[in-house]
């Protein structure tokens, strides 16, 4: 019990009101970048919408050697679905909440912690600051990178089901799951090791191959599909634009340095140096941040420690998903140029995903293997900040959508 209720409920409640906190304020956003035009699409009606998007599908295929037809079914229906402005961005925040419970719910699938899981909550959570107006992949562009990132874990999850001998029925939602990812944005598809890594976390020993082979096989089979789509587009030279041509001579250094922090939580305060309205940020830590730390008790003990063999699947996953679109940014010409310190392009949701993995597998390290007292500590700290850096990211967020005014952007 905590304060006379049942502690489970003080917990539940405690994480939902801040992740609500920072991402209700989505829904005040007026439309921004492509959604300002591509929002239009219903006003053309079902036909001449698929045949625009098919249009567009041959000019990415031919003339830039991408393959997503994945986006542009999701575009269509995903538009068509949600036609005024709030109802768009509703959709977006709840996305947003989405992700953080699917990537709780995988660290605790891993580690069988609740603590954990809920420091992966409120640390993807913490990284939820609107970028309005400079690439925002959490609140515009169709919510693209979310859908695509939320498909890429619930595949992982069924796939995960699979291996512990689930039916093998679930192999027909995972191949659907997946392949609506990575042919939605090719980033999905580099993400595919970091799947396997956390599989094999957890999964049976790799000689029963016949159930490693029904749980990967939807994953890699669509996978080497499209990069073989990929490859065929791209055996002749084309007329790439500026943001899909590599340049290796250039500053590539800088902009993944760029990029790779632009994921860390307060990268736009402490880098490119946005305010902090502390006024709001003390009240929302004292209301929000304190209950949560109290009623979660990182100190506290648990039934078991996380095996060395999770946490090392949960660090190497993260430095992948936080490393290569990093890396991918620093390549491309377009980002080379445009990049600046404190921002980054729209597939930092990705990246968000990384920096949680790789806070987890430390704070499941430092349990497992720092004498107690220390671990507790530590794990205290840990937590408490996340919990802080929510309540402030709440505060940020609040704020800037008051400063925006919707006007002549979108109906409300």
């Amino acid at each position: 019990m905590f304060l006379g209720l049942p502690r489970r409920f003080v917990r539940a409640t405690t994480l939902t009101l801040l992740i609500a906190f920072v991402t209700v304020p989505f829904i005040g956003l007026p439309y921004s970048a492509d959604d300002t035009v591509n929002r239009n699409w219903p006003q053309a009606g079902w036909i001449d919408g698929v045949s625009e998007a098919w249009r567009l599908q041959r000019t990415w295929m031919f003339e830039q050697g991408r393959f997503f037809p994945g986006g542009s079914v999701y575009a269509l229906v995903m538009w068509n679905a949600f036609q005024s402005r709030a109802a768009y961005m509703t959709y977006l925040a709840l996305l947003s909440v989405l992700i953080a419970v699917l990537i709780a719910y995988v660290v605790w699938r891993l580690t069988r912690s609740a603590m954990l899981g809920a420091f992966a909550a409120v640390t993807f959570t913490a990284c939820l600051q609107l970028r309005f107006g400079y690439l925002d992949g959490v609140a515009s562009f169709a919510g693209l990178v979310g859908y695509t990132l939320a498909l890429t874990l619930i595949a992982g999850l069924i796939a995960a089901h699979i291996l512990r001998g689930g039916s093998h029925w679930w192999v027909i939602l995972v191949a659907v799951a997946w392949s609506l990812a990575i042919t939605a944005y090719e980033v999905s598809l580099l993400m595919l090791p970091a799947i396997l890594l956390l599989l094999w976390a957890t999964g049976p020993s790799l000689r029963d191959r016949a159930r490693w082979a029904w749980a990967t096989l939807p994953l890699i089979v669509p996978a080497a599909l499209a990069l073989g789509v990929t490859f065929y587009l791209r055996r002749r030279e084309l007329p790439l634009a500026p943001a899909y041509q590599v340049d290796l001579s250039g500053p590539v250094a800088s902009t993944f340095g760029k990029q790779f922090t632009a994921a860390l939580p307060f990268s736009q305060q402490g880098i490119a140096g946005a305010p902090i309205f502390t006024g709001l940020s003390i009240l929302l830590a004292l209301v929000l941040a304190v209950p949560a730390f109290l009623a979660w008790r990182p100190w506290g003990r648990e039934p078991h420690l996380v095996g060395g063999r999770v946490n090392a699947s949960l660090l190497a996953a993260g430095v992948w998903a936080w490393v290569v679109p990093s890396a991918l940014a620093a390549v491309t010409v377009r980002w080379q140029t445009e990049l600046i310190w404190g921002q980054g392009y729209i597939y930092l949701p990705y990246e968000f995903a990384g920096f949680t993995l790789v806070m987890t597998g430390i704070a499941g390290a430092v349990r497992a293997h720092v004498p107690r007292p220390w671990a507790r500590v530590a794990l205290g700290v840990f937590f408490g900040a996340m919990v802080i850096a929510c309540a402030l990211t709440a505060g940020v967020n609040i704020v800037n959508v008051g400063t925006i005014v919707p006007g002549a952007q979108g109906p409300g």
